[in-house]
C-alpha cells in the first residue's frame, strides 16, 4: 500500500487547521493567513532559479535562471514545448526539484531555507498543485473519500465525520454531483474529467494562496478542457487563489491567464501580458507558436498552418548561445552569443532582435 510520503497529491492539498464554523460543521478555512495578505505585495517570487539533475551518465540543467513574480489572485501561465523546463520548474516551487541557484519565496519566506517538516506545513495550505495525470497521482487502491479526507485530516483537528463533510463541500464546490457516493468510489470508477476535479478538490481543500496547475487539461477532450479551465477560474475568483498555470498550448491561456511566459529549453524567452503578447509578440519562438494555433478572427482557407521546423535541443546537449537559433528564421552571426534578457516597459524578451 502507498503511504501518505508516496502519495504525492494527498500530501501537497495536507495543510493547516481549517477551523470549524459555531455549529460544528466545516468551513473553508481563512483566518489568520487569508488576512495577511497584502494586495501590493508579491504573493510569490522567483530570481535567478536554476535547477540542475545529476545523472550518472551527465547532467540535466531542466531550468536556468528563471525570476517572475505572481500577485495576489493573478494568473500566471507558462507555455511552452515539452521538454522544456516547465514541470520541472512546478515542482521547484514546492521545493519538490534540487535547485542549484537562485532564490523562491513565498509571502516573502524563502522555501530554500525550510527544513522537510516546514516545507510539508506549507504545501497545501500555502502552496498547491494539481499534476497533470490524476490517475497516477492518485492512489488507485484507496477511495476518493479515503485520500480527500487523508488529506484533511492529515494537518487538522478534524474527526472522520467533520472531514468527510468537508470532502463532501469540496466535491460539490468543484462540480461533482452525488458527492456522498463519489467518496466511496475508486478514481478508476470516475471519468478523466471527473478524477481532475478530485485531483483540484483536493488541492484547494486547505484554501491555498498559489495554486500550481501543470497540465491540468491534459488526455482531456475539448468540452472537458474548457470546464476544468472555467472550473478553476471560478474557483480562483471565489477563493481569491493566484495561480500559475503550465501548459504546452498557447492556445488554452488566450482567456485564461493575466500574464504569459514563453519557455525554451529552460529559460523564459519572453514575457507579457496576455493581450499583449497575442498582439505583438517580440521572440520568433512565440511568434512561430502563436502562428501554428487556429484564429477565429482570420478567414479560414486550404492552407496547412504554418509549423516550426526541426525540434527542442535535448536538455542534455543544449547548444551554447540562443538555443533557437537553429529553427529560428530571423537567425544572425550575434546568435552565437548567449542573448542577454531585454525588459521594454513591462514586457521582457530575450533575443538579439531587442537588444
Amino acid at each position: 500500500m502507498f503511504t501518505c510520503e508516496m502519495n504525492r497529491s494527498t500530501a501537497l492539498a495536507s495543510g493547516v487547521d481549517l477551523g470549524s464554523s459555531a455549529a460544528g460543521k466545516p468551513v473553508m478555512p481563512t483566518g489568520e493567513d487569508a488576512s495577511r495578505i497584502d494586495p501590493s505585495v508579491s504573493v510569490l517570487s522567483v530570481r535567478d532559479l536554476s535547477v540542475r539533475y545529476d545523472l550518472e551518465d551527465g547532467q540535466i540543467q531542466a531550468v536556468v535562471e528563471v525570476s517572475f513574480d505572481l500577485e495576489p489572485g493573478e494568473t500566471f501561465a507558462i507555455v511552452g514545448e515539452s521538454g522544456s523546463g516547465k514541470s520541472t520548474l512546478a515542482l521547484s516551487l514546492l521545493g519538490m526539484a534540487p535547485v542549484t541557484a537562485g532564490d523562491i519565496r513565498l509571502d516573502g519566506q524563502s522555501i530554500a531555507a525550510l527544513g522537510r517538516a516546514a516545507l510539508s506545513k506549507i504545501r497545501g495550505h500555502r502552496i498547491a498543485m494539481i499534476f497533470q495525470e490524476p490517475m497516477t497521482s492518485l492512489n488507485p487502491v484507496l477511495t476518493v473519500g479515503y485520500q480527500l479526507t487523508e488529506a484533511i485530516r492529515l494537518h487538522t483537528s478534524f474527526g472522520r465525520r467533520e472531514a468527510t463533510q468537508h470532502a463532501v463541500l469540496m466535491l460539490s464546490k468543484v462540480g461533482i454531483s452525488d458527492a456522498e457516493r463519489r467518496l466511496r468510489q475508486y478514481p478508476h470508477e470516475l471519468s478523466g474529467g471527473m478524477r481532475q476535479r478530485v485531483m483540484i478538490a483536493m488541492a484547494l481543500s486547505c484554501n491555498p494562496a498559489v495554486l500550481v496547475a501543470d497540465e491540468p487539461t491534459t488526455a482531456l477532450d475539448v468540452t472537458v478542457q474548457a470546464q476544468i479551465l472555467d472550473l478553476i477560474a471560478d474557483l480562483q475568483r471565489d477563493l481569491g487563489t493566484a495561480v500559475v498555470l503550465i501548459t504546452h498550448d498557447i492556445g488554452v491561456v488566450a482567456e485564461t491567464a493575466d500574464r504569459i511566459a514563453v519557455m525554451y529549453a529552460g529559460r523564459i524567452v519572453e514575457e507579457a501580458p496576455t493581450a499583449q503578447l497575442f498582439a505583438h509578440p517580440r521572440h520568433p519562438y512565440t511568434q512561430g507558436l502563436l502562428r501554428s494555433v487556429p484564429r477565429v478572427d482570420v478567414p479560414r482557407t486550404d492552407e496547412p498552418l504554418p509549423s516550426m521546423s526541426g525540434s527542442a535541443p535535448s536538455m542534455r546537449h543544449v547548444p551554447a548561445g540562443c538555443p533557437f537559433r537553429d529553427r529560428c528564421d530571423q537567425v544572425h552571426d550575434r546568435c552565437s552569443e548567449t542573448p542577454p534578457l531585454v525588459r521594454i516597459g513591462t514586457d521582457s524578451v530575450r533575443c538579439w532582435l531587442h537588444a
